[in-house]
C-alpha cells in the first residue's frame, strides 16, 4: 500500500470507528450539520449534470485520458471523508476500502472505478475542478452557466473558508474531541488554513482584525 493510500486508510478508519461509538443523538446532530453541505452538493452536481457531464465523460472518463482523475493522490479534507462515510451504505463504504487496497488503475486515482469515483459524495476539490479548455466552451455557448458556476464557488466557502466558523473546521474539531487524529485535518494542521482562522479570530489568544 503507497502511502497514500495509508493514509487515506487512516482516515477512513478513524472515521468508521468514531461514528461506530457515536451515540444516536450524536448520530442525528451529526447529520443535521451536513445537510446544508448535502443540499449545497446536490445543487452543483445539478449544474454538472446540466452543464458538463457530456462533455466529461465523452473527453475524460471513456477516454482515459481525464486530467482531473489522472493522479493516483487527489487532495481531500477529513471533513471529504466523513460527509461521503457518513451517506454511503455498507456496499458503498466497502467499495473505497476495497479501492485502497486494490486500486482499479494504477496510474489513475485511486478511487476512480469502472462506473466512476467510488466515493457517494466525491471530495469538492474534485466536484470543482474542469478544465480550462471545457469551461471556455461551455460558457460561451451557455452564458448563464458562467454565472451560476461564480455563484456556487461564493457558495461554497461557507463550507470551507475558514474566515467564518465554517463546516469542514467544525468536523475536525468534533471529530478532534473524540480523540481522532488524521493528516488530512487541513484545518488544524495547515499553516496557510490557520494564519486565516487566525486572522479572523478564530483561534485562541489571536484578534480579530475585522473588528
Amino acid at each position: 500500500m503507497s502511502e497514500y493510500n495509508r493514509e487515506q486508510w487512516q482516515s477512513f478508519t478513524a472515521v468508521k470507528a468514531a461514528i461506530e461509538k457515536m451515540t444516536e443523538e450524536e448520530l442525528a446532530a451529526l447529520r443535521f450539520a451536513v445537510e446544508p453541505y448535502l443540499a449545497f452538493r446536490r445543487q452543483l452536481h445539478a449544474f454538472h449534470e446540466k452543464y458538463f457531464t457530456l462533455h466529461c465523460a465523452g473527453r475524460c472518463f471513456e477516454t482515459g485520458l481525464s486530467a482531473c482523475c489522472g493522479f493516483e493522490s487527489i487532495f481531500t479534507f477529513f471533513a471529504d471523508q466523513v460527509a461521503t462515510y457518513l451517506v454511503s451504505d455498507q456496499e458503498a463504504r466497502d467499495r473505497i476500502f476495497h479501492a485502497l487496497l486494490r486500486p482499479y488503475r494504477s496510474d489513475r486515482c485511486v478511487y476512480l472505478g469502472p462506473k466512476g469515483c467510488v466515493w457517494s459524495v466525491p471530495p469538492i476539490s474534485c466536484a470543482f475542478f474542469y478544465c480550462e479548455a471545457l469551461k471556455e466552451e461551455v460558457f460561451a455557448a451557455h452564458p448563464e452557466a458562467a454565472s451560476v458556476w461564480q455563484r456556487l464557488r461564493e457558495a461554497e466557502k461557507a463550507f470551507t473558508y475558514p474566515d467564518r466558523p465554517v463546516l469542514f473546521d467544525t468536523l475536525e474539531a468534533l471529530f478532534c474531541e473524540k480523540g481522532v487524529d488524521s493528516p488530512h485535518m487541513y484545518f488544524h494542521k495547515s499553516p496557510g488554513l490557520l494564519r486565516i482562522k487566525k486572522e479572523a479570530g478564530l483561534v485562541a489568544g489571536s484578534v480579530n482584525r475585522r473588528r
